[in-house]
């Protein structure tokens, strides 16, 4: 059997694009036969209940796996390294979807403990290319020593919602940015305005104050949207994808994270029917370049010249691009296409 481990979802985080994109996957497996090893995903209020239904799940999971199973677990994910002993101790195999390593942003680990950890599966689907790349080179082999490392590409992300025509409304000199908005992570958009000419940004998010940027007229702070209404409802040409505290570059410990990571945000702007613009040293440029579904900047300067340079027809391009990319999201096909491939080399 293939089974995977459903997870229980704090309540305050429920729309976090960390709980939508786990969501998704655990839609996904079910949607190609991959089961839950215990009751689907459930929402919790408070700490103790989050608790007790984590514990129930991993108990759920040491009574019905069984030889030869096969387990997908994302990671990170409680009780990691118990659960991955337990199902070898039973003679299954685990395959790991990684969303995120401690050592890349939050450093809670060092690369070594992180693969010690990494090791405990016998097959890993990162989230691309690059992270694939550093699991390589930091000596990731799996638990059966075969090495199997499989790439995402890009995150799925499963919606009705249907986004607007934006061939029909180029140009609108606008341009998209959503997240969450904290300083630490976005101190860039404190200076972004400086360098908008022709052009204004539409901020999707909660955290910024305009009143404290350079040029404050240049950005219309929108709020906080779900995605279903942001995907329905967002203005612009493009969808910005940078993090840092520079307008030049993706500087500090959020560029060095986007060079190795694939942010939620872009598979939300082309759900949304944007061209996305990218830093060009970001692990994702490549599958912007790829799909002909945007373009890759050195600094926000560049930008300066967009709509001087970029053609009514080279746009619809990019939007046919965007819109092909985005239907594949809505299938589940990128984790489907991930996950089975890894499967059939177990």
């Amino acid at each position: 059997m293939k089974y995977y481990l459903p997870r229980d979802y704090k309540y305050k985080h429920i729309n976090d694009a960390g709980s939508k994109a786990r969501i998704d996957i655990e839609r996904i497996m079910e949607g190609i036969g991959i089961q839950p090893i215990a009751k689907p995903y459930t929402i919790s209020k408070n700490r103790i209940c989050h608790f007790m239904r984590t514990l129930a799940i991993v108990m759920r999971m040491a009574q019905r796996i069984r030889r030869n199973d096969i387990l997908v677990l994302q990671y990170p994910t409680k009780y990691y390294s118990n659960i991955c002993r337990f199902a070898h101790l039973r003679g299954a195999k685990v395959v790991t979807f990684i969303h995120d390593l401690g050592c890349f942003r939050q450093k809670h680990n060092t690369p070594q403990k992180e693969m010690r950890l990494m090791n405990q599966s016998d097959a890993l689907i990162g989230c691309n290319d690059m992270t694939c790349k550093w699991l390589q080179e930091h000596g990731f082999t799996g638990y059966s020593n075969l090495g199997i490392l499989q790439s995402l590409n890009a995150f799925d992300f499963l919606s009705d919602a249907i986004c607007p025509d934006r061939k029909k409304t180029w140009p609108l000199h606008q341009i998209v940015y959503a997240g969450q908005l904290a300083l630490r992570k976005n101190r860039f958009l404190y200076e972004f305005g400086q360098c908008i000419n022709n052009y204004t940004v539409n901020i999707y998010g909660k955290g910024f104050d305009s009143s404290k940027a350079a040029a404050p007229e240049k950005f219309h702070v929108k709020g906080f949207m779900f995605p279903n209404d942001l995907i329905r409802l967002a203005e612009g040409d493009f969808g910005l994808v940078w993090d840092g505290d520079s307008i030049d570059c993706c500087s500090g410990n959020w560029g060095a994270y986007l060079m190795i990571n694939t942010p939620h945000k872009v598979s939300l702007y082309i759900r949304c029917g944007l061209p996305i613009i990218i830093w060009k040293k970001a692990a994702m440029a490549r599958f912007v370049e790829e799909n002909g579904i945007g373009i890759c900047i050195d600094s926000l300067h560049d930008l300066s010249t967009i709509y001087d340079t970029i053609t009514p027809d080279a746009y619809n391009r990019m939007c046919d691009n965007v819109m092909r990319v985005s239907h594949q999201m809505a299938e589940g096909w990128y984790f489907s296409k991930a996950v089975s491939e890894v499967i059939s080399k177990l």
